[in-house]
């Protein structure tokens, strides 16, 4: 029993730290695109994260030379590779266009899309409690961007909104095609194995567009923030993979649901201790609701089964109609 407790506690530890380093990735990468363009940052990630990965797999001489031979799966990490790539340019060439709060937000939708995917391609079964927890996301989206549909005075204009709304839509379905695909491979070699061949292949496409050169005219502080860019990658994935051995697959996605409440928070600090080099996105009221009700709608997409079972539904009528 304590063994679990403890297990349950580690678990929570690492999809927590997960959660944080999510949390603040999107107010680091906004702050380099101001002196790096959105490519050579995304090279520099991918190719840190092969670097470190491959560094281990050689450790453990676990490197997975035997995919070449395989042409099946080779055809799949080719195709979650450019889907990941996607992922990472879609989300952020988005920051151009909308607030780290925004982006967050609107990321959340990547576990929605993953869902249907799973329903549609791998005919998993799509329960009430996933249809319920998918309805009040949807909800807290609306709600959490009232001030955009309702307010002439939002300090994002409807082009830009309208373009890193798509963009990120655009993050969302790839992330998603990813995911799917990499799960598939997973019955056949390690998540560490998969994720150094896909860092691998993204780093090659990327190479043609970069200018590793640009990281030269980047300041110390700047040159800090990439190298958490960089680092953010290995930590956060590390922890999510690992979390995964102590904890359902539902607790940890219901943890990282919060990843959006987190920028928030995040980002109100950064502005309140560094004014010239942040600015928070001023939520109004109705904004603030929408963005709990997002949350609440995550983990109901990652729980809704154990908590809208329908034993739980009959003692809550109990509870209502006889208290």
């Amino acid at each position: 029993m304590t063994q679990l407790v403890n297990n349950s506690a580690k678990g929570l530890m690492l999809a927590m730290t997960t959660a944080i380093m999510w949390g603040i990735l999107p107010l680091a990468l906004k702050s380099v695109l101001l002196l790096m363009d959105a490519y050579t940052i995304t090279w520099y990630r991918f190719i840190f994260a092969a670097f470190f990965v491959g560094l281990l797999l050689a450790v453990k001489r676990k490197l997975p030379s035997s995919i070449l031979q395989r042409t099946g799966i080779m055809k799949r990490l080719l195709f979650a590779a450019i889907f990941l790539s996607l992922n990472y340019i879609m989300y952020l060439v988005s920051l151009h266009f909308i607030p780290a709060e925004t982006a967050q937000m609107l990321i959340q939708m990547a576990p929605f899309m993953m869902l249907l995917g799973s329903v549609i391609f791998i005919k998993e079964s799509f329960s009430r409690g996933q249809m319920v927890g998918s309805a009040v996301l949807i909800s807290g989206l609306l709600l959490f961007f009232n001030q955009q549909f309702f307010d002439s005075n939002s300090n994002i204009s409807n082009d830009d909104f309208l373009l890193g709304f798509l963009l990120m839509l655009g993050a969302a379905i790839t992330w998603a095609a990813y995911a799917i695909l990499q799960k598939k491979m997973l019955r056949h070699y390690s998540s560490n194995q998969v994720m150094w061949c896909i860092y691998l292949l993204s780093a090659v496409f990327f190479l043609p567009l970069a200018n590793p050169e640009q990281i030269t005219s980047l300041n110390t502080t700047a040159l800090l923030l990439l190298l958490f860019c960089c680092a953010n990658t290995l930590v956060a994935y590390g922890t999510f993979a690992k979390s995964l051995e102590y904890l359902p697959t539902a607790k940890v996605s219901a943890t990282l649901a919060i990843t959006p409440l987190l920028t928030v928070a995040f980002a109100n600090i950064a502005e309140y201790l560094w004014p010239t080099a942040f600015q928070a996105q001023h939520l109004n009221l109705i904004a603030y609701i929408g963005a709990g009700v997002v949350v609440l709608g995550s983990m109901l997409t990652a729980l809704g089964d154990r908590i809208l079972s329908k034993n739980n539904i009959n003692k809550l009528i109990r509870l209502v109609l006889y208290k």
